[in-house]
């Protein structure tokens, strides 16, 4: 990287499986995979497009993130990136020609919609399995897009007994009272009356 380069933060995410769907499909949440990655980051401007069937317009713009290619050997397509609040797709890491230490990553942002993202809800930690008398490790459920304050609902009795989900910050947490596979169903409201809705996963409790 160039010395004196502006040097921003990024963190790069992976697709993880977390455990089965009651209908027995995989659970595939985002996590962490490198997290606080020096970056120089600069903005290739591309087209707008008109989407016919959103009617809304949005960018195909590609950022190029400039890092060390030894702190992200491994890296592929696959991943996203978080940087500055907003999310990237990859499209390709590539050899910087210029400085041969560096790798170029080039990405594009994702839902770059010009206005408001639409409302999402997201989990991007591992979802552990509890154990009866012994406090939950927990997880946060994030919504992002939208209008907020946003409110999260679990469906009634799908939590397992002890454990509960705070409705202003999405975070799940308490003590186990007993044991079994509970199928969990969790979605979030936004103030301006949106809704969206995780696919159900399983929490295990054991004994």
């Amino acid at each position: 990287m160039r010395a004196g380069a502006l040097r921003q933060l990024l963190t790069i995410q992976r697709k993880v499986q977390v455990g089965t769907s009651a209908l027995n499909e995989p659970n595939m949440v985002w996590q962490d995979w490198l997290v606080d990655i020096f970056c120089e980051v600069t903005v290739r401007r591309g087209r707008e497009h008109f989407d016919v069937q959103t009617k809304q317009r949005f960018s195909e713009d590609v950022w190029l993130f400039r890092v060390r290619y030894d702190e992200i050997v491994g890296l592929d397509p696959t991943m996203q990136i978080l940087h500055a609040d907003m999310k990237f797709d990859i499209r390709s890491p590539r050899p910087d020609a210029q400085f041969g230490r560096d790798c170029v990553i080039e990405c594009t942002v994702q839902n770059a919609l010009l206005g408001a993202a639409p409302l999402s809800i997201s989990i991007t930690e591992l979802i552990s399995d509890g154990v009866v008398g012994q406090p939950y490790g927990g997880f946060t459920i994030t919504a992002n897009g939208g209008q907020a304050p946003y409110s999260f609902i679990e469906e009634s009795g799908s939590l397992p007994p002890g454990l509960f989900l705070d409705s202003s910050t999405g975070a799940v947490a308490g003590t186990p009272a007993s044991a079994g596979e509970f199928s969990v169903d969790i979605q979030v409201n936004d103030a301006a009356g949106a809704h969206a809705a995780l696919p159900a996963f399983l929490i295990t409790v054991t004994t």
